[in-house]
């Protein structure tokens, strides 16, 4: 089983200080709770453990957290996983119908924002072999140089991680992503879920891998 964490630098510094193997699109589960409607939009909340690498996983960790009236949605959402010897880094972007679509993968200015630094030996791109992961992981921040459009500082931009760098995930499918929504049989039973077809565009996160190197 692989369980997600939110990523930082002090809970994983192997992870951290080692060098990218390989980038490649996937797809993760977000799990949240919210209105029992099919059309309606509303800002969702990052929760620490709501992103998961299978629907499996995702639907377990919806199981475990039922209360009555409760409606859970579990969102596909594109990804992009850097993947080291020391595990894996993975980004995607709640609240967005085009997650990370405003990224550019070459900086775009030389200095950084009034307040931040470089990190030692900065790079004008981290999406490439051998890269700092944690310089990739900084890329993303919302107040990088790295934004055509900065992100919100909250509830944006999500970077979870694992120590497991051999740890399964899918792969982006060509597919219409959809999201599901929790339906109660009662407190005996497990939750049903119907499918609703998803708004989210998956071409800023493919674009962003168009000229890995």
């Amino acid at each position: 089983m692989t369980e997600l964490l939110s990523f930082k630098e002090s809970n994983f510094p192997e992870l951290a200080n080692s060098e990218v193997e390989s980038l490649s699109t996937t797809l993760l589960y977000y799990v949240f709770t919210g209105r029992n409607a099919w059309h309606s939009t509303w800002i969702t909340r990052y929760s620490e453990g709501c992103m998961h690498a299978s629907l499996e996983l995702a639907k377990k960790y919806a199981e475990n957290r039922r209360t009555q009236g409760t409606v859970f949605h579990i969102k596909e959402l594109p990804s992009i996983i850097v993947r080291s010897k020391n595990g894996c880094l993975i980004v995607t972007q709640i609240n967005s119908n085009n997650p990370l679509s405003n990224y550019s993968p070459n900086a775009t200015s030389v200095d950084t924002k009034l307040g931040t630094k470089k990190i030692d030996g900065a790079l004008n791109n981290y999406i490439c072999k051998k890269a700092p992961v944690l310089g990739v992981a900084l890329s993303f921040a919302y107040d990088s140089r790295f934004w055509l459009k900065p992100p919100t500082a909250t509830n944006s931009v999500i970077a979870v991680a694992t120590n497991d760098p051999s740890a399964i995930f899918p792969e982006l499918p060509d597919r219409d992503l959809i999201t599901k929504v929790s339906v109660s049989h009662g407190g005996n039973y497990l939750l049903g879920w119907s499918d609703k077809k998803s708004l989210i565009n998956k071409t800023g996160v493919r674009s962003i891998l168009s000229d890995t190197t």
